[in-house]
């Protein structure tokens, strides 16, 4: 079973339970710098002494992103997030905005990043309930 596997399924739990609303995601501040556009991280803690942590990354130059995602133990409030590894990482992956060798495999490892850190956004900022307040007081306007 390969990293990109492994990555992708974790992901796709993980998207699910935050989508239902079953996993609640928070910022863990910043990654960088790189230049003007630091990467921005994001951690969920799934029991007491395992997190998830997804992170948008800037590549340097230009207007792409790559993704890194990992799992860790110790205390879920550890906000600093290394791509690099660390002693209480268990699993990591990084998926590059446009792979030099774009494997099916590579772009769906991609996605599936993108897609959780979409979410672990929206779950963080509460995005979903201030679209439904907003579009309530359309409706209210309206009426």
């Amino acid at each position: 079973m390969s990293t990109e596997d492994t990555a992708i399924r974790l992901a796709g739990k993980l998207l699910k339970l935050t989508s239902e609303g079953r996993l609640t995601w928070t910022e863990a501040g910043r990654l960088g710098p790189w230049g003007d556009r630091p990467g921005q991280v994001f951690k969920a803690s799934v029991d007491d002494g395992t997190y998830a942590q997804i992170a948008e990354i800037p590549v340097p130059n230009s207007f792409f992103n790559s993704y890194y995602f990992g799992v860790a133990e110790g205390k879920p409030d550890i906000s600093e997030v290394n791509a690099q590894g660390r002693a209480d990482e268990i699993f990591g992956a990084f998926a590059e905005d446009y792979p030099p060798e774009p494997t099916d495999e590579k772009l769906k490892l991609l996605q599936s990043l993108k897609e959780l850190f979409i979410g672990a956004r929206d779950s963080a900022r509460g995005t979903w309930q201030k679209v439904e307040r907003f579009e309530q007081l359309l409706e209210q306007r309206l009426a």
